[in-house]
């Protein structure tokens, strides 16, 4: 939410002010404490350098006048559906007909990753971000990019939501969302949402490992203590397998509390339950760190 509210914030600052792209991305790096490079380099490796230079040219720039579908995406990165010479990539077979596909490719000084949320043809989001090494990419590199960036954690990046694919894919399956109204919930419930319903951020749909007291004390305890179940509901029918998993078993303590879920929240816990096996190899269960909220012995399907 806050990244498109960012990316809303540029255009609409580029077309008031007359601030070009190239001032309003110096503008976000400069406020940006975690991603704006601390290294100095003043002799860089002029191949590394265009190398760099013709991957933002070719693979960055074009992607906001691409159609939000696999095939044309594939017109620009050839190389998205397989491995091939410098680049890798993975798709990762998620519920109800979506696919998470991860496309890295390698620069000089510079590595990038596509990542899109698909269904069948369609893309429902796409996410570019490439790391931001020393001093060269404010100095060099960041004058070249004709897209607006945000700050993400120690890169920068490009994220959009193809609004009328998401609409066709919600129409088929209601209770699915991306996003939620930022001003309607607390932090808790916020953190939560985010943390747990983005496969690529976090945890992947096969491995929980040594975040796993991490999320059920730091996201799940505290929506059931404060029985704020809205947003389990959501992580139900969220993008993440694992977070569904943690919602189905959040919930089914709920009931024993006096929760009473409505017949679609049943209805999606048998599936969850069902579907769950696939995924349910990802939880480490000789994790090492204690927690009094441990799922462990909760996570069962039979």
């Amino acid at each position: 939410m806050k990244i498109i509210i960012s990316i809303l914030t540029f255009l609409l600052l580029c077309s008031c002010n007359g601030q070009s792209v190239y001032e309003l991305n110096k503008a976000e790096l400069e406020h940006c404490h975690t991603c704006k490079p601390k290294d100095k380099n003043p002799n860089p490796n002029p191949e590394w350098v265009e190398n760099d230079l013709s991957r933002f040219k070719e693979m960055v720039n074009p992607i906001s006048d691409l159609k939000p579908t696999i095939s044309d995406y594939l017109k620009v990165y050839p190389e998205l559906l397989k491995r091939i010479r410098n680049t890798s990539s993975n798709t990762i077979e998620l519920l109800d007909e979506l696919k998470l596909i991860s496309h890295d490719f390698y620069g000089g000084y510079t590595s990038f990753n596509l990542t899109i949320l698909t269904y069948e043809n369609k893309i429902l989001y796409s996410r570019l971000w490439f790391e931001v090494e020393e001093d060269v990419f404010e100095n060099i590199y960041l004058k070249e990019i004709t897209i607006p960036l945000t700050c993400s954690g120690a890169n920068m990046e490009y994220y959009e939501v193809h609004d009328k694919n998401l609409a066709e894919y919600v129409k088929k399956y209601p209770n699915f969302t991306l996003e939620i109204d930022i001003d309607k919930y607390t932090p808790d419930e916020l953190n939560a949402y985010y943390n747990m319903n983005q496969v690529e951020n976090n945890f992947g749909p096969f491995q929980v490992d040594d975040d796993y007291a991490h999320l059920a004390n730091g996201f799940i305890k505290p929506l059931l203590e404060q029985k704020k179940y809205d947003i389990l509901e959501k992580i139900l029918f969220g993008v993440n397998p694992v977070g569904r998993i943690y919602s189905y078993t959040a919930l089914k303590i709920a009931i024993k509390e006096g929760y009473k879920p409505n017949s679609e929240i049943i209805k999606q816990m048998e599936k969850v339950k069902e579907n769950g096996l696939k995924f349910k190899s990802g939880f480490n269960t000789s994790h090492s760190e204690t927690t009094d909220f441990d799922f462990t012995g909760k996570l069962n399907f039979e």
